[in-house]
């Protein structure tokens, strides 16, 4: 792991470029008791307890007290952003950050902030084993990218001359395909092509959609693919989703991140998990445990946590092994205290 303090230097210079979305989360406990003036209120511990009491009142109506912690940033390109910059790498936003002026919520960002429209509303349900998302998706009106290039006119610019493109959440976003299309044809396309720098994706929750939509967006991954290193990254839900409708059913996570490697002609396919971290490259396979938090103070934002530290340790040089324990090792930090760390925690947190 020495070799990590010498690869650090790489990053020195190298840009990033993240499109396109940018929520203002509201993050919400469930109330399962009101407190009284003797108790303290109690929350639904797990998504399933809290599910069950939906069921139970099924055919009738209930009500459901919130307990608002905060307002903050939201959405994966401001998660993932503010990791990666905070970690030290150059960082260019395109995404919905406000209109005319960025929302207070994203000031403190350690990046570069480009915004070509108003800002997606979402509430956040926190419990100890994961999260719920309540947004309306949203929409743009005509032709999204030249509303990007309207109010961004070097978007395709910064997309060519980036060393990492990373393009998420295409399943929140009904123009997202477009845009990833926009980005290939204008920005990645009429370049020669450079495998020293990286596509990195994260589809998100794509369970709503289609196997025709999953198969449209993977193949414009594959197109990618022929002109620069592409990173899918998955948590297991993700997986399982895209091996039910694209690989004949396949349940074994190894065996899907081979089969789109295969399939769809990507480079890397990176598969995060509660319990373990799955990483396939043309290298072979690299499985590690994930560090698993009992107590988590936050899970809203984790996985873009551990995205944005691989789009560090990608351009840093880590090898396989190296990134995933990195990775692995940052999402826990922020998992565990409710704070994006620096640099030098994570390193202090892995011993090195």
């Amino acid at each position: 792991m020495s070799a990590l303090h010498d690869a650090l230097s790489r990053v020195q210079g190298k840009r990033m470029t993240v499109g396109f979305d940018g929520f203002v989360d509201t993050i919400a406990r469930p109330v399962c008791r009101t407190a009284t003036a003797d108790t303290p209120a109690t929350y639904f511990d797990t998504i399933a307890a809290f599910g069950q009491y939906l069921v139970e009142h099924g055919g009738k109506s209930c009500s459901v007290e919130l307990a608002v912690e905060r307002r903050q940033l939201g959405g994966n390109l401001p998660n993932l952003s503010r990791a990666a910059g905070t970690l030290g790498l150059d960082v260019t936003c395109i995404g919905m950050l406000g209109t005319p002026a960025v929302d207070a919520a994203f000031e403190d960002m350690p990046c570069r902030l480009c915004s070509f429209a108003p800002a997606g509303q979402a509430t956040a349900l926190e419990f100890q084993d994961g999260k719920v998302f309540l947004a309306a998706a949203p929409t743009l009106p005509g032709d999204p990218w030249q509303q990007v290039c309207a109010q961004v006119p070097q978007a395709a610019a910064q997309f060519a001359e980036a060393d990492l493109i990373a393009l998420v959440n295409w399943s929140e976003l009904p123009f997202a395909q477009a845009l990833w299309q926009a980005v290939f044809t204008q920005a990645v396309q009429p370049y020669r092509a450079d495998f020293e720098r990286y596509a990195f994706f994260d589809l998100c929750d794509c369970t709503r959609h289609s196997a025709q939509e999953l198969q449209a967006v993977l193949t414009l991954l594959g197109q990618f693919a022929g002109k620069r290193t592409v990173v899918l990254s998955l948590n297991e839900n993700e997986a399982l989703d895209c091996g039910g409708k694209l690989l004949g059913g396949a349940a074994e996570l190894h065996e899907i991140a081979a089969g789109l490697r295969e399939r769809y002609g990507l480079q890397q396919v990176l598969i995060h998990t509660v319990h373990q971290t799955l990483l396939q490259t043309e290298r072979g396979l690299t499985c590690q445990p994930t560090q698993f938090v009992e107590q988590p103070k936050i899970s809203t934002g984790a996985g873009d946590h551990f995205n944005g530290a691989s789009c560090f340790a990608l351009l840093a040089g880590f090898e396989d092994a190296e990134r995933v324990r990195f990775a692995n090792a940052f999402a826990a930090q922020y998992v565990g205290t409710g704070h994006t760390p620096d640099l030098e925690h994570t390193l202090q947190a892995m011993g090195v």
